[in-house]
This record gives C-alpha cells, sequence and structure tokens, in this order.
C-alpha cells in the first residue's frame, strides 16, 4: 500500500517476515548486510531494528549511490529513500531526524555539489533542517524543501509530478 512495485522491492531487497512485516536490510557500501529496519504492522513503535545495529554510523541507501553524486537527497526514513530513488532522485535515510557527526562525514565522502534536506513536516523535522544547516553548510550549499500539507514526508507525495514540483521548489540557506 505505500506504493512501490517489484522492481524497487527488489532493488532494496526487501521482504516479508512470518509476522507480515515489512523487512528491509541496510547494507554496507560493500553490499554487506549491516542490520535490518523491520517496519511492524500493527505494534508499537512502529520499526524496529537489529540488536547491536547503529543507525547513526549509516547513511541507508548508499550502497546504491554512484561514487559521487551531484546533488543528494537526505531524508529521515528509508521508505522516503526508497520512493525518491524510485523517482530517479540519488537519496539516502538518516534514520531518524538528526544527522550524527559520522553521518556528515559519510556525505562529504560523496562529494555531493548540494545537498537536500527532505526532512519530515513536522515540528522535530524543523528542528533537524535548523541543526543540520549549522552542522553542514561550512562543508556543502545546502537547502532544503517545504512538504506541504497535508503530506507528512516526501513518501507521502504519491504523484510524481507534485513530487518533482516539491523537490525543485526548495530554499538555500
Amino acid at each position: 500500500k505505500r506504493g512501490f512495485n517489484q522492481q524497487a522491492i527488489k532493488r532494496w531487497g526487501c521482504s516479508i517476515n512470518s509476522y507480515g512485516d515489512f523487512v528491509i536490510p541496510v547494507f554496507s557500501d560493500k553490499k554487506e548486510v549491516l542490520g535490518w529496519i523491520v517496519r511492524r504492522q500493527q505494534a508499537i513503535p512502529k520499526y524496529m531494528y537489529s540488536k547491536g545495529f547503529r543507525k547513526s554510523q549509516v547513511l541507508f541507501g548508499k550502497h546504491l549511490l554512484p561514487e559521487t553524486v551531484q546533488r543528494l537527497y537526505i531524508t529521515e526514513g528509508a521508505f522516503d529513500t526508497m520512493w525518491l530513488d524510485a523517482h530517479g532522485y540519488p537519496s539516502v535515510a538518516i534514520l531518524g531526524a538528526f544527522m550524527s557527526q559520522a553521518q556528515i562525514d559519510l556525505v562529504s565522502s560523496l562529494h555531493p555539489s548540494e545537498v537536500v534536506l527532505c526532512l519530515d513536516n513536522d515540528a522535530t523535522g524543523v528542528k533537524a533542517i535548523d541543526k543540520a544547516l549549522l552542522d553542514m553548510s561550512d562543508r556543502f550549499l545546502v537547502s532544503y524543501i517545504n512538504i506541504p500539507k497535508p503530506y507528512k514526508d516526501v513518501q507521502d507525495i504519491r504523484q510524481a509530478t507534485q513530487l518533482h514540483k516539491v523537490l525543485e521548489n526548495k530554499t538555500y540557506w
């Protein structure tokens, strides 16, 4: 129901576990499995991570990017990054709202000309954008998008033309 086709699910190596939950592997740059994200259907919290998995040390989706990217889109969640990827936008997820220094260093390793923050349309997302702008503005050209209501995140924007319009309407810091 999230709008992903079989090709996208296969590209990301996703599966369904015996409980009917959606399982997303997290890979290293060398395509080794570092851990798993489980999006549970009927449980709280909705997202569970493998025991010992340190999400602050990875950029979800980096293994699918070329060595360098011109414009890199950064999202909070795995589904958001998978959605942008399905629409041709090079993207990584920080698997939370706030970027760690290790994640900023990983972004640097991609040598992007521009970083576009695509964080959630909520109070935490706004705070995270402010922090990321301060933490990264001396290293990259940084912009951010404003996700219009009623959308919570980029994955909620199902129409490709609307998604493109939102992503192109950036604010530079």
